[in-house]
């Protein structure tokens, strides 16, 4: 408890410090007195917080300095960057995230796996090694279609009501 002390000082301190540097700010307000037809410039420091503006003054806006100009351009041109970068950070995390939850449901399955899986599961296997055993000695494209091929035809007997819904969804 002693430790909240320190930290409400902290906030005051904070919210102290922001008059004093606005007082210090370089704003120029442009003020007409009755007295003067001409305009002239007026610190926000001098103004007075409790009377009201005389009637007949009128904002100028200031025209930004070099330092203002640079800053607006860098923030301008880093801002297409910055916000690619958190684009890609939610992509990646959102992607993360959806592994790391379909990697705790495959272990919660394999955990406690239907009786029929393993024995499934080890006949496709057996069928993709047989064919790259068959296609050892052959071409690049009898690599890939072999172990493909047995495999497929694997899959679709030991999951026949499956089959017949992907092969539904895909014909044209």
């Amino acid at each position: 408890r002693g430790g909240g002390g320190a930290k409400m000082a902290a906030k005051m301190a904070k919210w102290a410090a922001v008059p004093a540097t606005l007082a210090y700010a370089s704003t120029n307000v442009y003020a007409a007195a009755e007295e003067e037809p001409k305009s002239q410039p007026v610190k926000a420091h001098q103004l007075s917080i409790y009377n009201a503006p005389p009637l007949k003054s009128r904002y100028v806006d200031e025209k930004p300095g070099r330092l203002q100009t640079g800053i607006s351009s860098v923030r301008k041109s880093m801002g297409y960057y910055i916000n690619g970068c958190k684009n890609a950070y939610f992509f990646v995390k959102n992607g993360v995230i959806s592994s790391i939850q379909f990697g705790k449901d495959v272990y919660v399955y394999l955990k406690n796996p239907p009786p029929e899986f393993l024995p499934k599961v080890g006949t496709i296997t057996i069928s993709g090694l047989t064919g790259l055993v068959l296609a050892r000695k052959g071409s690049r494209f009898k690599k890939i279609a072999y172990p493909m091929g047995l495999c497929t035809l694997c899959i679709s007997l030991c999951y026949p009501a499956q089959s017949v819904i992907v092969a539904k969804v895909n014909s044209p």
